[in-house]
Parts: structure tokens; sequence; C-alpha cells
């Protein structure tokens, strides 16, 4: 019999693996050569999946953000109070690892930029990301208004993305305990602080 492929696993597999190369080799080092050799597998295959490198761009970024998204999902489940607020930033820096991921990130800003189609699934994944903390922030701070509210989710945004960058650049001057350091800073100024410690 001839052997099924699952060509959804298959993809998810392939676009793993392109977070890889871009992670080890950056976007311009990144070619269907160079995916294939990592893979094992000829070009043909990639051919099947994507019709070129943008498009595979385009599908590495949205298995990034479904890979941060499910580990939110699955931490959540457990979760309560302003533990939940921390770990949707969280699982956006690079705390403990998931570099390769960070790398995938700034690739795709870079390239973003100048992409107008881009930017569309750029700020749809954001806009995801920027409800899960809005939804937080209103159980969290009920006496605050929405425009209050709207205003730190842009400053957590603007915070993490700022870390991010920092994280990936300048890692080596960055511990674990340091970066955790940051992150509860942010809290604080997010104005959850004493809930957390009230909570722990």
């Amino acid at each position: 019999m001839p052997k099924i492929v699952d060509h959804d696993q298959r993809r998810t597999e392939i676009v793993r693996l392109i977070i890889k190369v871009i992670s080890e080799h950056g976007l311009n080092g990144t070619t269907v050569r160079t995916i294939s050799r990592a893979g094992g597998f000829s070009s043909g295959v990639l051919s099947h999946y994507f019709s070129d490198k943008d498009e595979m761009i385009k599908f590495a970024f949205e298995g990034v953000a479904d890979l941060i998204f499910s580990r939110i999902d699955q931490r959540l489940q457990n979760a309560k109070g302003p533990e939940r607020l921390r770990i949707i930033l969280e699982e956006h820096l690079p705390i403990y690892d998931h570099d390769d991921e960070t790398a995938v990130a700034l690739a795709f800003w870079e390239v973003a930029m100048h992409d107008p189609q881009l930017r569309v699934q750029f700020k749809k994944n954001y806009g995801r990301w920027r409800d899960r903390l809005r939804t937080e922030m209103r159980n969290l701070l009920p006496g605050i208004s929405a425009t209050e509210i709207e205003t730190r989710v842009d400053f957590a945004v603007a915070s993490t993305d700022g870390l991010l960058i920092t994280f990936a650049l300048d890692g080596e001057d960055y511990s674990s305990e340091r970066r955790i350091m940051l992150l509860d800073r942010l809290m604080t100024n997010l104005g959850v602080e004493d809930m957390k410690e009230a909570a722990a």
C-alpha cells in the first residue's frame, strides 16, 4: 500500500525546521537549499507546500504565533489572578529559552516593514495578543477606565517588544534572574504587583 502522508503534520514539521534555519542562518541565509539540506530532503518537497520564500517566512511566523498561544492556553488552564497576565507577558519573551522563535519574530518585523500583506498578518497576531492582555487587565483592574486599560495594554506591548529586542541582541548581559526581575518591574508598572504578592 502507498504510504499515507499527513500533509498538515508534514507542513508543521517543515515550519519548525524553517524556524530553526532562520535562527541559525538569519533571514538572508535562509534559502530553499539551506532548508532542504537541514531537513534532509529535496527542494521539491518544499515547493509542494510553499510557492516562494516569502510564503515560507509567513508560515514560519504564523507557526511561532501558534506555538506561543498554545503554550499560553496550556499554562492558563491552572492559573489565577495576576499570574494569568504574567504568563501572557512571559511567553512573549525569551526568559528561559525559545531563542529560535525570537529570531523569527525579529526577522519577520524587518520584512513586514516593507510588505503590506505581512503587516496585515503582523497586526492580526498582535491583535490576538492584545486581546488577551486586555481581558486579563480588565479582570484584574475593574476600577480602571477602558481608556486607561488600553493605555496599559499599549505600555505592556511596547515594553515587552523592547525587552525582546534587548534580550536578543544583548542576551549575554541578561541572566534569567535579571530577565525575571525586569518582568517583575513591568508587572509593577502595570499596577498589579501588590495583587500578585497577595495571591502568592
